[in-house]
């Protein structure tokens, strides 16, 4: 039995650090095209 539980958790915790992968880089993202809208609404305006 107990090998059988330590098969399981790197399953569990594998799901659990994917799930955080896919929400920190969705999050990056999300802050990068924020950054480039303000570039692009704000900033270039500016030296045209």
């Amino acid at each position: 039995m107990p090998e059988f539980d330590e098969r399981e958790r790197p399953e569990q915790s594998t799901v659990r650090t994917t799930g955080g992968e896919a929400i920190k880089w969705s999050a990056i993202v999300i802050i990068v095209l924020a950054v480039l809208y303000f570039l692009a609404r704000f900033v270039i305006p500016l030296f045209a």
